[in-house]
């Protein structure tokens, strides 16, 4: 979430690129994942995804509803694993 937001910029097409790398980043990490965190790094892709398809257009949706669900399961991933 943080590495996102760093490189999310202001224009749509930055968020959507950054978007489209988070979903990719927590994809291979729940390849690696087991129990809780597989299923907060599954949600975690699934949200960077309805992000991205938020800013294209695929889908309709508020895209900053989407990045608040984003950041709640981020700190439930952070929590899952015991980090501060």
């Amino acid at each position: 979430m943080d590495r996102y937001y760093r490189s999310a910029g202001s224009t749509e097409l930055s968020q959507e690129a950054a978007a489209t790398e988070a979903y990719q980043g927590m994809m291979r990490a729940s390849l690696a994942a087991e129990g809780a965190v597989y299923q907060v790094t599954v949600a975690l892709s699934q949200d960077f995804s309805n992000m991205r398809f938020i800013l294209t257009g695929m889908v309709s949706g508020d895209y900053a509803a989407a990045q608040a669900r984003t950041s709640r399961d981020a700190q439930t991933l952070r929590d899952v694993c015991g980090a501060d």
